[in-house]
């Protein structure tokens, strides 16, 4: 099989990331920020847009002016360092030059200029919206249904993938915070990275918003039915993987089923999205955990003791005589009782009480095993549920509620509990798995019937119908 590795420096030049690999990388890194920023940034050219190299040395100079990253270490005078500068961001690849005639003009490559943009990207990382993935997803794959838009697919399976990246990345992002806030030496260091780093950038911004307004199970149902109708209608998965042929292979149909098959997989991983959020909600539970216990710790620990004595002594030197905070005007009242903490009381051994032995009445064992009886007519069962259903279906396929009759407590009951059943039929899909309801009736379906009223000497409520389900 073809191993296929991403032809970078086939699109960008090989020493590129020279100046960022040097003793000097966060000073290059500086300097190509600003330069970007001052000259290809919001505002000014656009990337393969020329510009004088005169003007660009001189923007250079006018950046080491306002902030020198290697101040007078050089000590070389500025605008030799300017054209060092130049020289190592053009050798490199970040700068080109381009002869105008007698003036040479220097630029920036779209490609280069997109490679900056990837990252600064990376270096300010801001949280992402799951929930609106997840919609947009969704929509995605509403218009690649109607049969005019196929190449969403491919786009939606590339959000379906990054949304379940980003879960599992946020929960790293937790761990990271909490094991760089643990060596923090002061409390207050602590409390303010704890606030700044993870409650203010990680929770409010990300975690708290995903859980509430865009949560990602909001529209995984649909997204999971879209793509298996997609992988299971024939003729619509043949078209799909013609256009993959088509833009994306070069007629390589068996390349082009395989792309479609990863895509397909991407967007089926949603259904995991569950298992994601609860490995999540561990991170977070263990974050706040170790805070809680390490703002416990810096509180009752006595590591400033000696600090506080020392300030205190430091203090004493500053008052006055006579002052009612030294002991001697308090007529020793520091070191009085009342001055003094009270002493420690010994603990009082709990001592268990006996347990007395009462035969119960022949009337307290009647009563006991009535309420047992009154409790078992009333707790319904799938069994109970099942016998209840058959005695009146008999040889029917469906029966209304009108038909039911009630004679016992327990028929009572199995009646609240079938129509407690077909209130369920409302609720949404993926949760009717999961209903220990609807569990209890796996042999039958029960639902409402639409405008129908039941009455009986019992209840009024809307009619019922429950049907067996057919043997497979």
């Amino acid at each position: 099989m073809e191993i296929r590795t991403p032809p970078l420096f086939e699109r960008i030049p090989e020493d590129i990331f020279r100046p960022l690999a040097a003793t000097n990388n966060r000073r290059y890194w500086e300097l190509l920020s600003r330069l970007m920023d001052e000259m290809w940034g919001e505002g000014g050219r656009s990337p393969g847009e020329e510009a004088p190299k005169p003007i660009v040395i001189r923007t250079i100079e006018s950046l080491l002016i306002a902030d020198d990253p290697w101040g007078e270490e050089l000590g070389s005078s500025l605008n030799i360092r300017a054209h060092n500068a130049f020289k190592v961001l053009s050798t490199s690849g970040w700068l080109s030059e381009r002869r105008r005639g007698v003036i040479e003009h220097i630029t920036v490559r779209p490609i280069i200029a997109r490679l900056y943009s990837l990252l600064s990207d990376f270096a300010y990382h801001q949280p992402e919206f799951l929930g609106g993935q997840v919609q947009s997803i969704c929509v995605n794959l509403r218009e690649v249904s109607t049969g005019k838009a196929p190449q969403l697919y491919t786009i939606a399976a590339k959000h379906a993938k990054q949304c379940l990246a980003h879960i599992a990345n946020t929960g790293c992002r937790i761990q990271d915070v909490m094991d760089e806030l643990v060596t923090k030496q002061s409390t207050k260091e602590f409390t303010q990275g704890f606030f700044e780093q993870y409650i203010d950038k990680v929770f409010i911004a990300d975690y708290s918003d995903m859980r509430t307004n865009n949560h990602p199970l909001q529209f995984r149902s649909e997204v999971i039915r879209f793509t298996l109708q997609f992988q299971h209608d024939k003729d619509f998965r043949d078209s799909l993987i013609g256009w993959y042929a088509q833009k994306m292979t070069g007629d390589d149909f068996l390349r082009a089923e395989a792309l479609y098959e990863r895509d397909t997989r991407q967007l089926l991983r949603l259904r995991e999205v569950e298992e994601h959020l609860r490995r999540l909600d561990e991170e977070i539970r263990i974050a706040y955990q170790r805070a809680l216990a390490l703002f416990e710790y810096k509180l009752r620990s006595p590591g400033n003791f000696d600090q506080l004595i020392q300030q205190a002594i430091r203090g004493t030197l500053d008052l006055t005589e006579g002052h009612s905070a030294l002991p001697a005007a308090s007529g020793f009242y520091h070191a009085s009782g009342v001055g003094l903490a009270k002493p420690r009381a010994a603990t009082r051994e709990m001592r268990a009480t006996p347990v007395e032995r009462k035969q119960p009445s022949v009337e307290q064992l009647a009563m006991e095993a009535l309420r047992q009886q009154m409790n078992a007519a009333r707790n319904i069962t799938a069994i109970k549920l099942a016998q209840y259903a058959a005695r009146h279906l008999k040889r029917k396929q469906a029966i209304v509620s009108d038909e039911l009759t009630i004679e016992s407590i327990t028929d009572l009951c199995c009646y609240q509990k079938l129509l407690l059943i077909a209130s369920r039929e409302k609720c949404p899909p993926d949760k009717q798995s999961d209903d220990p309801h609807l569990q209890m009736v796996r042999g039958m379906h029960v639902s409402f019937v639409d405008n129908a009223v039941t009455r009986n000497e019992y209840m009024e409520h809307q009619q019922f119908v429950i049907r067996a389900r057919s043997v497979k």
